[in-house]
């Protein structure tokens, strides 16, 4: 019997309903979907779901599942919020029987013409991911701005550099299955799994970009602690290093992932740490990739320490 279009992977978390969720999904107009609940919370979900589209799978980070991430990466500590999310997606990609794969979190939301709008994206055969544009509740106005228009996005990086913000939610993509497996599926480490997926899956191949705001994103929860470095920065590293990264793709991955570590030291640097911020700089940034960040992310550790970096702080200029 033929699948579904569509998986949903609805990763639930404790004090989030899964009504409004659920809601949205039966409102879709594409009806050619499952969804697979995972978390806590799921059985019960299903259930009240009252649809064969919709199963619970059993609880993510148990071990028993290819795409899930054991429990020794289960329980970190102020992250473990992060990684209990990539455990159940992993657990959800692992069990679709789509092609494509959609993520919706509790606390999100889809238009009725959600699923339709990524699922036309995909009829050109020309990319592992589509992806929205949002709508962030805590502004009431989308992630990008409506000026950038749809179409195929054949660098993810310099798309993301363009934008100046990553692009990418998961409440707003429609993946790839097979692609996303190929990636390496989510992270189970804190420092952003998400974004991290979204930059291996981007040597997979291009991505389409619809610019019609069909999701809204809820508010997202403050951070409990000083921000782990970026994986993907050093995903990023080690793939160049190893030239796993597509020559056409080369430079704007290294431009992204020097980003990533010049927004990282300023965040330190506003959350009161000058010397962690200074020590980033120093050893991981090249300030001729984008100089006027890398100023302005210097400038922001000496107001926050009131000392300048010591002199090898600017060495690794091209």
């Amino acid at each position: 019997m033929r699948g579904p279009r569509v998986s949903v992977v609805l990763a639930l978390a404790a004090g989030l309903p899964a009504g409004p969720a659920l809601a949205s999904l039966r409102a879709q107009t594409f009806g050619d979907y499952e969804v697979l609940a995972i978390g806590e919370g799921a059985a019960e979900a299903a259930a009240a779901a009252s649809d064969t589209r919709v199963r619970a799978l059993r609880g993510e980070g148990d071990g028993h599942d290819p795409g899930s991430c054991g429990q020794s990466s289960y329980n970190q500590g102020s992250y473990g919020h992060d990684v209990r999310r990539a455990a159940a997606r992993n657990r959800g990609v692992s069990a679709a029987r789509a092609e494509w794969v959609a993520f919706l979190d509790p606390g999100d939301a889809w238009r009725e013409d959600h699923l339709a709008e990524l699922v036309a994206a995909t009829r050109f055969g020309d990319a592992v991911a589509a992806f929205g544009n949002p709508i962030l509740a805590e502004t009431g106005r989308p992630l990008l701005p409506m000026s950038v228009p749809s179409g195929r996005v054949p660098d993810p990086f310099g798309f993301a550099l363009r934008v100046g913000r990553v692009p990418v939610r998961a409440s707003a993509a429609l993946i790839e299955r097979a692609a996303a497996i190929d990636a390496g599926l989510f992270s189970c480490r804190g420092g952003g799994p998400e974004l991290d997926l979204w930059g291996r899956l981007a040597l997979q191949g291009p991505f389409r970009y619809v610019a019609r705001p069909t999701a809204v994103l809820g508010p997202a929860a403050p951070p409990r602690r000083a921000p782990a470095a970026p994986l993907l920065a050093a995903s990023l590293a080690r793939l160049l290093d190893e030239g796993a990264v597509p020559a056409d793709l080369a430079a704007s991955a290294r431009r992204c992932r020097n980003r990533l570590l010049l927004d990282h030291a300023r965040r330190l640097a506003g959350l009161g740490r000058p010397a962690e911020a200074r020590a980033v700089l120093a050893r991981d940034c090249i300030p001729g990739l984008d100089p006027a960040r890398y100023l302005a992310a210097l400038v922001r550790t000496w107001r926050a320490g009131r000392a300048w970096p010591a002199p090898g702080a600017l060495a690794g200029s091209p």
